[in-house]
């Protein structure tokens, strides 16, 4: 369920705003602006993609 949080609501329960963004993005209003918190899945990505990742490994490392 969408829900608007005020900043309050969000540090007191993020496992809550956590949990509700898997499902659909969750809006946190901060004096100034405001916070946009969504899950993205599909963040997992496969050993050999990550290790060509440049800075990932050094030459010799062991995997």
């Amino acid at each position: 369920m969408k829900k608007v949080w005020n900043r309050k609501e969000a540090e007191a329960d993020i496992a809550t705003l956590l949990d509700e963004a898997r499902a659909s993005p969750q809006t946190v209003l901060e004096h100034d602006g405001r916070f946009i918190v969504r899950f993205e899945s599909g963040a997992k990505i496969p050993v050999a993609e990550w290790a060509v990742i440049p800075g990932t490994l050094e030459d010799d490392d062991v995997l």
